[in-house]
């Protein structure tokens, strides 16, 4: 029996770790939206690998993602960044993408490390990535709303997977929760960082966006019921109109 338990004693271990790790409270991090939507984020320096940049001069007046990593994450950090790629491989050039890091003990060896590994060692010219300092870190955090605490016996921070969506003139106008976002969410939610300075080039995006409402409780666009309804009722009109039609010439012809 003795034997039985030392041959057991470290599966129960590897359990008592994994469920404890399961039982970190994850709502400290939830995002109160409501708080910080339509708020103007501040600017700040971030040292890239090519030196340092302004992040409101990269932004250049133009709506923007924003990411918050650390970069040394093997899980959700790389995987949102790596999908968020993914899904704007094309008609995305005009829009802003920001990676930085909220671990003040990132470096330049781990942001290149990051760098390699999920953006083949080039960063695109639309793409920004890098690192912030102690101060700026607070800052922009804050003013985001965005929260995190780091777990010492796991070597991990808690934290929330978003895409912080901004407009041309810095406010912040959506959350995207989640490491998998599809392209037409990305679309729809930039035409809705766009829509205080439309553009001839997402005119269409904008027009999409119409049919499209956000869902907070899913963190996706979904088709407005409203333009369904809209759609029915104009469907029912034109049968009603062809029907009309079609017995008054099918009468005629009897005639």
């Amino acid at each position: 029996m003795k034997l039985l338990l030392l041959l057991l004693l470290p599966l129960f271990v590897m359990a008592y770790r994994l469920s404890n790790y399961g039982e970190q409270d994850v709502s400290v991090v939830k995002i109160q939206e409501e708080l910080f939507l339509g708020k103007e984020i501040p600017d700040a320096k971030v040292l890239t690998l090519n030196g340092t940049k302004r992040l409101k001069e990269f932004m250049d007046g133009k709506p923007t993602a924003l990411i918050f990593a650390y970069y040394t994450c093997e899980t959700a950090c790389p995987l949102t960044v790596s999908n968020v790629q993914r899904a704007s491989k094309s008609g995305f050039a005009n829009y802003r993408f920001v990676v930085l890091s909220f671990d003040e003990k990132d470096n330049l060896e781990t942001l290149k490390a990051f760098i390699d590994k999920n953006f083949e060692g080039k960063v695109p010219e639309n793409w920004l990535v890098g690192l912030l300092s102690k101060e700026d870190i607070k800052r922009l955090t804050e003013a985001t709303g965005y929260k995190f605490y780091y777990v010492p016996r796991d070597k991990i921070f808690i934290h929330t997977s978003a895409i912080i969506f901004i407009s041309p003139s810095g406010k912040i106008t959506r959350y995207l929760y989640g490491a998998f976002p599809t392209e037409r969410d990305l679309r729809l939610a930039f035409a809705d960082a766009q829509k205080e300075k439309p553009t001839l080039s997402n005119i269409i995006d904008l027009a999409l966006l119409a049919c499209y409402r956000y869902d907070h409780t899913r963190s996706k666009y979904v088709i407005n019921p409203l333009v369904i309804f809209g759609l029915l009722g104009m469907s029912l009109v034109v049968l009603t109109f062809s029907l009309g039609i079609y017995y008054k010439t099918r009468k005629e012809v009897l005639r």
